[in-house]
């Protein structure tokens, strides 16, 4: 906007919605025989998505407020049975499903989400711009200015390059298991320059000249 006396104001602003990730029960950190803990498909990958949730549903139809309520419903259904690698030997009368939980061979039970669990967050800025602008003898120009980045300083947390992990293991930075105070875990810090999408209030001074 070009206002009197030669000065000039620029104004933006960024209002994005939660990114959105899925819900994958982990591996479990016990070397080989994986495909009978954490592979519910059958496809010989392991790590899969929580059976019953779709790719990307955190923040999509599940979120903080009913995480648990389908935590509980996969450790009271699936948690402690084999899975399809497993139910082949079953069938098979290789094992038994004693003998698979005995050894740890069954989809391990996962840890709920604390009561005050946090959403992956929003995303915004409000950037301003001003400017003055005055001619010498119409061949020098000079243009001094004023530029704040996040003026109203929000504090923005999980952008993509630092998430809320979808793995269900309880721990600080994943989605069952970041409270308020642990969630800084994936706020955006001050980055390099300027520039940076969401990051803490920033000022910068500029002097332009033309001739």
């Amino acid at each position: 906007m070009d206002l009197p006396v030669g000065f000039q104001v620029g104004l933006m602003s960024h209002f994005y919605s939660p990114l959105s990730t899925t819900l994958t029960v982990p591996n479990t950190a016990k070397g080989a025989g994986e495909i009978f803990r954490t592979d519910f498909s059958g496809d010989g990958t392991t790590q899969d998505p929580l059976p019953g949730t779709h790719v990307g549903e955190f923040d999509r139809g599940i979120n903080a407020a009913n995480i648990n309520r389908v935590i509980d419903n996969y450790n009271n259904s699936v948690a402690g049975s084999p899975t399809p690698a497993g139910q082949v030997l079953v069938q098979q009368g290789l094992m038994t499903s004693g003998q698979l939980t005995a050894l740890g061979a069954i989809a391990p039970r996962l840890p709920e989400a604390p009561a005050n669990q946090v959403n992956l967050g929003w995303l915004r800025a409000f950037d301003t711009t001003l400017s003055w602008t005055y001619s010498f003898h119409e061949r020098v120009t000079v243009k001094p200015s004023v530029g704040f980045y996040n003026i109203f300083n929000f504090a923005n947390f999980d952008l993509p390059t630092s998430i809320m992990s979808g793995l269900l293991t309880g721990t600080a930075g994943t989605i069952n298991g970041t409270d308020p105070a642990s969630h800084n875990t994936n706020r955006v810090g001050v980055g390099t320059g300027v520039f940076t999408l969401g990051s803490p209030r920033e000022i910068e001074f500029s002097l332009k000249i033309a001739f």
